[in-house]
């Protein structure tokens, strides 16, 4: 954070940003580790706070075998050990993507179609994590002590929301995500907004994200309905979703949409279907299916229309 609001560094991030490849690598590293970091951390606190409620029962850990004990407080300073070394990391990479994305032409590159749907159930998932039915679970004894804060965690994550709520692309990968859920997102405001987490621009735009979603929701089924009955080869041969940039893959001559082929190829260097190297530069549009598909999406809106 020192380095971003530096001057003299904060030109360095842009240059990074410029390459559009390498800042896609970039931020899928960080989504991942945070991704590890928050399975990690959310499996173990309910296990922490499960052996705190043992031990401050004396009786309940006096009829436990000694043997039992050893292994229960093995087990226990390990997860101890672990949480506290994986919150601080967490801690600070949430609030990196918080500051990274402060920056309009950094925070457009996670609205590209191979990132957003990535970011945001990531944070849905934190989220959810955080706020949802299971959240008393983490409360832990002297939580500091962890280094987890959660009133911080969700501020930083509620933040994130926040500068990106106004984008179309954002609140139409909410609505299409599995871990979204307006309840949870309307309990999120209003608590940010009791414990006055977030202020001015960025509670306003917090405030609005559940309307947008709902909004965004209506669009997207009324694109499903519209694309159902769409050919089979208009639909993506891994994720069976309606493509919109299909590409070709030289090395098994098949045909994909761009977004899954850059996300797959984020983890791995080979063609999916056949194993063979590939890299993103390789890959070649297939201009004329694409050509076949927007016509066919025109007929479509055009039948819509006149009905």
């Amino acid at each position: 954070k020192y380095l971003w609001e530096s001057t003299e560094h904060r030109s360095a991030f842009r240059l990074i940003a410029q390459n559009k490849e390498s800042f896609i690598k970039f931020a899928n590293g960080i989504m991942n580790e945070t991704n590890s970091l928050i399975a990690s951390v959310m499996e173990k606190l309910p296990e922490i706070r499960s052996v705190q409620v043992k031990m401050a029962n004396p009786q309940q850990w006096a009829a436990l075998s000694e043997d039992d004990r050893e292994t229960i407080t093995s087990r226990h300073e390990e997860n101890e050990q672990e949480v506290k070394r994986a919150l601080p990391l967490c801690n600070k990479t949430l609030q990196m993507l918080g500051f990274l994305n402060t920056d309009p032409d950094i925070r457009h590159l996670f609205l590209l179609q191979e990132m957003c749907a990535r970011l945001v159930n990531m944070l849905l998932h934190v989220l959810t994590k955080l706020v949802g039915a299971k959240g008393l679970e983490l409360k832990v004894d002297n939580p500091e002590s962890y280094n987890f804060r959660p009133r911080e965690m969700l501020r930083d994550l509620c933040s994130i929301f926040a500068s990106f709520a106004s984008a179309p692309e954002f609140q139409q990968e909410c609505a299409k995500s599995g871990y979204y859920n307006a309840e949870l997102v309307s309990k999120s405001v209003k608590t940010c907004r009791k414990l006055n987490l977030l202020t001015g621009e960025s509670m306003e735009w917090f405030e609005t994200l559940p309307d947008l979603v709902e909004a965004a929701a209506r669009n997207v089924e009324s694109d499903e309905r519209m694309t159902a009955d769409a050919p089979e080869e208009f639909l993506d041969p891994l994720m069976f979703t309606f493509m919109t940039d299909p590409v070709l893959l030289p090395t098994s001559d098949t045909i994909i949409d761009r977004s899954t082929i850059t996300q797959h190829l984020l983890n791995y260097s080979h063609d999916p279907f056949n194993r063979k190297d590939l890299t993103i530069d390789m890959v070649l549009p297939a201009t004329e299916l694409k050509e076949k598909i927007q016509n066919w999406l025109n007929a479509k809106r055009a039948l819509k229309k006149e009905g």
